[in-house]
């Protein structure tokens, strides 16, 4: 029985009401395990049983409640462009019919008949043109399943404001109802278009990422050089990149020199040299020179192919305040409904005459949409998210962003993450030469920084790397484990080697070592610069109370060198992988908030055990799919970046909160007209309900701004 999991564009929701109605239809379709509606980026994921339904079978469930699926995503960007394009007339047409009410009801002049009678019937136009499509249609069709929506209430406010204005028309007065319709209608698409506009952003960032991958390579097998689509493509297997084209797969090269651009992928501002053992990535520009690479990941296990994901799964994620607002807004309709009818029998039952007891109904129900509440949090969610991602910092979920103001505790790494991860050699001891081609050989198969500026040494001097086979791990904390034919190799920590070789624990200054099991091959000292432009980030984190602490797996001078730099006081060497995750759980059960900066494989079980976990830039694989946040660009520049953004949207969802459920408490009693002589008009209340939308979406698009 087959399962499958996917993705469709939902078009026709308004609201958090609209988005569990779908939720609801899909799951009642036999086959269907689970469905889950996003309405910030209005997408629903289904799971479902292919024996038993279809995308038919979802689409046929939908259609009857005015919702339709679009599954291509050529078909959904084109979709929403005609769509903000449609909104945009809409905005102007009602635009200029607000201003002629306005003009009419304000200025001190006797304005003959026929412009009002114009007017009423420019704004019965429409009503007919844009609420019919955009508000009736679907809030009928939406009541037919006994799901009343935002729609439902913009709807009796415009049928509400047309009925009362014809019979203010009809005896003569030319109060505010007539001119409500055109209001409601201008303000409420104002906020759907500043929206759209929002998501439209979001789409052209996936779109613009996922355009990134080559559609095609050039394969090499049996001798010639084929042309195939990129997802045939398999690890181990040779590709030729020729100038002028994009890298379509994460690899190595073997063959060729060349620059590449990867300002798109990871900020890189210049073109960086790549050779013999340089690692490539897919979406990266080639740009002078042929480079043949031997491929290390499928076209859907590639770093990019990674970052959309992620990007994806961001996007799709909620905030805790979002889930408390969603939780609000599900039962508002009903409750605004509820009120307006009490307002109703309230007056009557005070012997208020005439359209009085109408117009406060109708004041409550326009003044309640749309809700702010439910625009409060996935708009600034999503606009963080968007800005992290053009910043080049990329979250698996918002909820790591939404927790880091909360740290108490900020752990870091120090190879890589505290320094510059670009060791030199400054000192080398060598017992056994002829052995140095081998670790250029391992050098240039591995990540870790140590290993890179070996490489890079033995590369200055003119060796040659061996042509040998290897087999190449990576033992967390200790080192590295070559296995060539002739035998193995280790390089890697003192104290690591010191058991096959106790001689070389008493190597002062000289940090790192090579050796077979039978003899050592040499000693290296290696400087790493420390990020000095990161002590002022430090520096403010320990001014706001957090506790700072360094956690390394080097040896406890080395480790208080870099805290000396940085001013940090705390300090953890000789830690092993496990142990440092295991002092991170440690805290956490005392109460702290852990957040763990870090870059290498060591890293993993760290950045697993924290709260927060942040990848800094250029970090191992398996740490960058570790982490929460993974920072594409200069730690320097990108932590304290990250690090404000997370208290501005903090700031900016609470604000945005505050002032839903403020607006809210306030208007809505006004509107009922519960205080004698003070009351709220049909057209002030439109008026105030637009204020209150456009507010929440203004404050959140001030997350926009550079951080």
């Amino acid at each position: 029985m087959a399962v499958v999991e996917a993705s469709y564009r939902v078009v026709g929701m308004s609201c958090q009401s609209c988005a569990r109605s779908v939720e609801t239809l899909l799951e009642n379709i036999p086959g269907v395990e689970k469905a889950k509606v996003y309405f910030a980026t209005q997408e629903v994921l289904v799971r479902y049983e292919t024996q038993k339904a279809s995308f038919s079978t979802l689409q046929a469930a939908l259609a009857p409640a005015g919702y339709m699926l679009l599954p291509d995503p050529a078909a959904q960007s084109l979709h929403q462009r005609r769509f903000l394009r449609r909104l945009l007339r809409y905005v102007i047409l009602t635009g200029i019919l607000a201003g002629w009410g306005a003009l009419l009801h304000f200025l001190p002049v006797a304005w003959p008949a026929y412009l009002w009678v114009a007017y009423y019937a420019a704004s019965l136009v429409a009503v007919g043109l844009v609420g019919i499509p955009l508000f009736f249609r679907p809030a009928w069709q939406q009541l037919r399943f006994g799901q009343p929506t935002m729609d439902t209430l913009v709807s009796l406010s415009l049928s509400g404001s047309v009925v009362l204005g014809t019979i203010e028309l009809y005896r003569g007065s030319h109060g505010h109802a007539l001119s409500a319709a055109a209001e409601i209608l201008f303000f409420i698409l104002v906020g759907r278009y500043l929206e759209e506009r929002v998501r439209a952003r979001a789409q052209r960032l996936m779109e613009n990422l996922s355009a990134l991958a080559a559609p095609t390579s050039r394969r090499l097998r049996e001798g010639r050089v084929e042309e195939v689509p990129t997802s045939l493509i398999q690890p181990g297997e040779w590709v030729e990149i020729l100038p002028q084209t994009t890298v379509p797969l994460d690899g190595v090269v073997v063959r060729g020199y060349s620059f590449v651009n990867e300002s798109l992928l990871t900020g890189e501002a210049f073109p960086v040299a790549k050779e013999e053992g340089s690692r490539v990535w897919a979406g990266t520009q080639n740009l002078s020179g042929t480079l043949w690479i031997r491929v290390e990941a499928s076209a859907s296990e590639t770093f990019l192919a990674q970052l959309v994901m992620r990007l994806e799964r961001a996007q799709r994620s909620q905030a805790r305040l979002q889930r408390l607002a969603d939780r609000v807004a599900g039962v508002f309709v009903l409750v605004v409904l509820a009120l307006a009818g009490l307002t109703l029998l309230y007056h009557f039952g005070r012997g208020a005459e005439g359209l009085f007891p109408w117009e406060r109904a109708l004041s409550v129900l326009v003044i309640s949409c749309p809700c702010a509440l439910g625009l409060a949090t996935p708009l600034a969610v999503q606009l963080s998210i968007q800005h992290a991602a053009e910043s080049q910092m990329l979250l698996r979920e918002v909820a790591q962003l939404e927790t880091l103001p909360e740290a108490t505790l900020w752990a870091f790494d120090k190879t890589g993450t505290l320094t510059q991860g670009r060791a030199t050699v400054q000192e080398a001891k060598w017992y056994v030469p002829a052995y140095a081609p081998y670790l250029l050989r391992m050098g240039m198969a591995s990540l870790h920084p140590l290993a890179q500026a070996l490489a890079e040494e033995l590369r200055h001097q003119q060796i040659k790397p061996a042509e040998a086979p290897l087999k190449l791990e990576e033992l967390p904390g200790k080192g590295l484990v070559a296995t060539f034919p002739t035998g193995q190799i280790f390089l890697g920590s003192l104290t690591w080697l010191a058991q096959w070789h106790p001689e070389l624990a008493s190597s002062d200054g000289l940090a790192v070592a090579a050796a077979t099991p039978q003899a050592p091959i040499a000693l290296f000292r290696l400087e790493d610069p420390v990020r000095s432009a990161l002590k002022p980030f430090i520096q403010e984190l320990q001014r706001s109370g957090k506790r700072v602490v360094l956690l390394t797996g080097d040896a406890s001078s080395a480790a208080h060198e870099v805290a000396q730099a940085l001013g940090i006081k705390e300090v953890y060497g000789g830690l092993s992988p496990m142990e440092k995750a295991e002092w991170i759980e440690a805290r956490k059960r005392e109460g702290e908030k852990v957040a763990f900066v870090g870059d290498g494989l060591n890293d993993v079980l760290a950045l697993q055990a924290a709260h927060v976990g942040i990848a800094v830039y250029r970090s191992a694989g398996p740490a960058a799919h570790s982490a929460g946040i993974a920072l594409l660009r200069e730690t320097e520049k990108a932590l304290p970046a990250l690090y404000r953004l997370a208290h501005r949207l903090r700031r900016i969802t609470t604000q945005n909160l505050f002032w839903a459920f403020a607006y809210n408490l306030v208007a809505i009693p006004l509107a009922m007209g519960l205080w004698p002589g003070l009351y709220l008009t049909p057209g002030l209340s439109a008026l105030l309900m637009s204020l209150s939308s456009v507010a929440v979406v203004l404050n959140s698009l001030r997350l926009r701004r550079s951080s």
